[in-house]
């Protein structure tokens, strides 16, 4: 059973890319949902939607699956030159721990964009280990990852205007749909 796809975005004013994830797999969500990365958010609002093309890379029914094919794209294409609109490395919420690992490991870390390729490449079991020990994360856990994620795309010197978090804080409403937080709260691009 599926439980979600890998697509990449396009935008056709500057060929700027966005890979990402979706558990929606429902006809309409897969034809219109273009991302939600906060970079790619505002590349939206600045170019207009119509200016951006998506493309289906596959369909998975594993989350660990998925979450390395994701990895696996961006690595790919940030090694073949392609400026993305991700901030991160894909896959688990938990980057720091992942990367970390994969420091650990393999020596590599994604500002090395060739050798994390490779390292991802030559490893993919090993990779795909270290994936799903990234995926079993207490909420906690989950949650220091992604305040950490929120402070590099936020501004958080003000108050949320969906929740009230106060300046600096990092907003836990949505914990079903986190991606939802702190929506109105963009650092500029």
């Amino acid at each position: 059973m599926t439980i979600g796809y890998l697509y990449v975005t396009r935008s056709e004013i500057d060929g700027v890319l966005y890979v990402g994830q979706s558990s929606k797999t429902d006809a309409d969500s897969v034809a219109n949902y273009l991302g939600s990365g906060d970079y790619f958010k505002q590349a939206i609002a600045e170019h207009g939607v119509e200016n951006f093309t998506k493309t289906v890379l596959g369909h998975f029914d594993d989350q660990a699956a998925l979450d390395f094919a994701e990895i696996h794209a961006i690595a790919r294409l940030r090694a073949d030159g392609h400026q993305l609109l991700n901030a991160g490395v894909g896959g688990p919420r938990t980057q720091r721990e992942f990367i970390r690992a994969m420091f650990q490991r393999f020596g590599v870390l994604p500002q090395m964009p060739s050798a994390w390729l490779q390292a991802i490449d030559e490893n993919p079991q090993e990779v795909r280990d270290l994936v799903a020990a990234g995926a079993d994360v207490s909420t906690e856990d989950f949650y220091r990852e992604y305040e950490a994620q929120l402070r590099q795309t936020q501004d958080l010197s003000r108050d949320c205007p969906r929740c009230g978090a106060a300046v600096d804080d990092v907003c836990r409403t949505r914990t079903g749909n986190p991606s939802k937080n702190h929506v109105g709260r963009l650092a500029p691009a």
